[in-house]
């Protein structure tokens, strides 16, 4: 048969790996393609474009971010052909069954490397007959299927397909080396699959020596903890290091059970440059863990992620509002315990009830009420009201802004340092209140006016100095000015000629392109000369403290 699979991705940059997964595992007799489009795309040019095709069958790879577009895509073919339609993926595989009754003609429970074929095959032979991982409307099983990893080994690898070798620099590589966890954290539906399979070190190795070769930039692991078992985990990081030093490498990792071996080659031994971790810190709260079978240690998690941080490793790092017993003060706890740490980044995530999740089955419970369609986002708790969520949601778009982004990430940890704030939580729920109100686009000296006009009654030269730190560093031309100057012209003029008569740069070039604002720089109000050029590059930029001159990094 002639076979289509399909996803609508997020963005460009994202590659679909079951689809890769399924295409290498087909049988030769079927004629297999994959055409991945993007959630911005127009539905019905998807749709037209996909019915004026001579494919048979189209499998579409659902997740939580496009199964409504993907939905209406099915349904205008549906209307218009008698086109086969599968879909599979999380968010198909649960409490989906009435897809059936939707245009779609069997769903993928699982791994289909196996089951989607021989479903496929069926189709064509006309035979009836029940698959495991395969429900439809005359066989309605709910078993999943899984494959034994050693035969995928003996597939095609599905990384570097030949229509996939044009763009891989400018595309995530997304690479699994086990699948499976070995959590039941009750949100999570990973926790569905809890046998850990492992593809063998060899199959591992030789994927990561082509990937050495490749003009691959970024490689995301799929494996949902890399460090599950210590050694192997340690093996393939030493191989990466050594060996593929033109990538950048992503994976999520259980930071309270990372070994002492694996703390010491990541703080000590490897390129920091090109290791990037995801840590799922949740919650700090003790009652809140125990209630969704998180276990965690958190004395040892904030060690290891204090070490991590001093030999500065990039930790992305979660936490979700909503959890069981976690009321708006004990978010706070936990989001301020977290920020303490200093990691790289925060994502502050609202709980959503995912359809196969232990938590959703508790959600009377626990008195949930949330958005019955996706992305299933809590609106209510027995612990948090809608208002407080409404807030911690308008706080997460303020770490993003403006923490996240390092656009204010200076001048965000020095207030709390100087206590200009009474902590990190309420700084971001005044600056995600104030941010809602600003009509888009805005612009980013707009922000910059919210954090001043949050600190109109505390020292106006340190809260400016602060604010000119992050100002200035941002732009590759001279920006709009948004605070006044408060250094004198006499002042501007004699910086200028210091530089000048130091020879650290040419007159011409200060004049022309030079700039002096106030700063507050290392526990210090001083002077910030700015250099820009007309190359379109980020400034360069010196400190001035009592005629010292040191370079601002």
């Amino acid at each position: 048969m002639k076979v289509l699979l399909t996803t609508l991705n997020a963005k460009y940059i994202h590659k679909n790996l079951a689809l890769r997964w399924l295409y290498v595992s087909k049988p030769d007799f079927h004629d297999v393609d994959i055409k991945e489009y993007t959630i911005k795309e127009d539905i019905q040019h998807i749709a037209e474009e996909l019915l004026s095709s001579t494919y048979e069958v189209i499998a579409f790879s659902v997740y939580i971010w496009n199964i409504e577009p993907t939905l209406e895509i099915i349904k205008i073919i549906k209307q218009q052909s008698n086109k086969c339609i599968v879909v599979g993926g999380p968010e198909v595989s649960y409490e989906s069954y009435d897809l059936i009754n939707q245009g779609v003609d069997a769903i993928s429970l699982g791994e289909g490397e196996q089951a989607f074929w021989k479903y496929i095959t069926n189709v064509e032979t006309g035979v009836q007959e029940e698959t495991v991982g395969i429900y439809t409307k005359a066989f309605p099983n709910k078993q999943f299927a899984y494959v034994d990893l050693e035969d995928n080994e003996k597939l095609e690898n599905p990384y570097f397909l030949p229509f996939d070798e044009k763009d891989m620099q400018n595309r995530y590589f997304y690479f699994e080396t086990s699948r499976g966890c070995p959590y039941a954290c009750e949100y999570c539906l990973s926790s569905a699959d809890s046998k850990v399979r492992l593809y063998s070190e060899d199959y591992v190795f030789g994927i990561l020596e082509k990937i050495a070769k490749s003009k691959i930039r970024i490689v995301k692991l799929l494996d949902r903890t890399f460090n599950v078992q210590p050694k192997r985990a340690l093996k393939i990081a030493r191989f990466m290091n050594e060996n593929c030093p033109n990538q950048i490498f992503q994976f999520e990792i259980v930071a309270e059970t990372l070994s002492e071996e694996l703390l010491d080659f990541f703080c000590e031994e490897a390129d920091k440059e090109r290791f990037r971790f995801e840590i799922g810190v949740q919650s700090f709260h003790e009652q809140t863990l125990k209630a969704v079978g998180r276990l965690q240690d958190n004395k040892r998690l904030r060690e290891v992620i204090t070490r991590l941080q001093q030999a500065k490793v990039v930790m992305h790092v979660d936490l979700i509002a909503g959890l069981p017993y976690e009321g708006f003060d004990r978010f706070k706890y936990s989001f301020n315990a977290l920020y303490d740490l200093h990691v790289d980044e925060i994502q502050l995530g609202i709980l959503k009830l995912l359809k196969g999740t232990k938590l959703k089955q508790k959600k009377d419970l626990y008195e949930y009420i949330y958005n019955p369609l996706p992305p299933y986002d809590i609106l209510e708790t027995k612990w948090l009201s809608e208002a407080e969520l409404v807030l911690i949601n308008e706080s997460a778009h303020a770490v993003e802004k403006f923490y996240n982004s390092g656009m204010l990430r200076y001048t965000v940890d020095t207030l709390l340092e100087l206590e200009f704030y009474e902590d990190a939580f309420s700084l971001f729920n005044d600056l995600g209140s104030e941010l809602k109100k600003l009509k888009h686009p805005y612009q980013p000296h707009q922000m910059f006016q919210i954090v001043k006009d949050l600190l109109v009654d505390r020292d106006g030269e340190i809260v400016d100095g602060l604010l000119n730190y992050d100002y200035f560093k941002i732009f590759k031309q001279r920006p709009k000015l948004f605070l006044e100057n408060r250094t004198s012209l006499k002042k501007r003029k004699e910086i200028m000629e210091m530089f000048v008569k130091k020879d650290i740069i040419k007159e011409n070039e200060i004049y022309h392109y030079g700039h002096v604002e106030t700063i507050y720089y290392k526990e210090k109000l001083g002077y910030q000369l700015i250099l820009y050029s007309n190359k379109q590059t980020y400034p360069q930029r010196w400190f001035i403290d009592e005629g010292k001159i040191e370079v601002i990094k």
